[in-house]
């Protein structure tokens, strides 16, 4: 009996220092593992917040590239068919597409969508002003009819595209 009392007074300690130990390098451990992840998620921003940022800042440019006005002044010249400032234009936007495709890794789904539904907009308004005119007719008719659906349509996709860019680098940058 007295075997059996030495050996709980004995165990009973060890087994609470034991269990303590324990709970104290368990709870060590988390606090630890949280402060590396932290250091680790901040290292991240780090290196990565400069290449979003620019990625923003591309997506707005093509954007404002591909905006019919800054289309037209960089496309027309002079004694040009509507066709063929129409077809420019168009290749004109798939290049500055397909130049800034890579950067919808560091963007929002949310905001490449509205990139994408904005290029797929002016390139339709750009084919359904060729549409209205003849066969003979010049850059200066077709860049005349765009100009004339850009200024009534300041609520485009394309402008809404640019708010959004504009509104998601100030919530996330800052």
């Amino acid at each position: 009996m007295e075997i059996l009392r030495d050996i709980v007074l004995i165990l009973t300690p060890s087994l609470l220092v034991g269990s303590a130990v324990y709970f104290l390098l368990k709870d060590f451990r988390k606090t630890e593992t949280d402060r590396l992840k932290h250091i680790n998620d901040a290292e991240k921003f780090k290196l990565v917040a400069p290449l979003r940022l620019q990625a923003y800042e591309r997506m707005i440019m093509l954007l404002e590239r591909i905006a019919p006005s800054q289309l037209i002044m960089r496309n027309i010249n002079s004694g040009q068919s509507a066709t063929d400032l129409q077809n420019e234009l168009i290749a004109n936007i798939r290049q500055e597409f397909e130049h800034n495709l890579s950067q919808q890794v560091y963007i929002s789904s949310n905001a490449w969508e509205l990139i994408k539904n904005a290029r797929e907009s002016v390139v339709s308004n750009i084919n359904s002003a060729a549409e209205k005119l003849n066969d003979s007719a010049t850059a200066t008719d077709l860049a005349q009819l765009i100009f004339e659906d850009d200024i009534t349509s300041k609520t485009s996709t394309l402008y809404k595209a640019l708010e959004f860019l504009k509104q998601e680098v100030r919530s996330n940058f800052f």
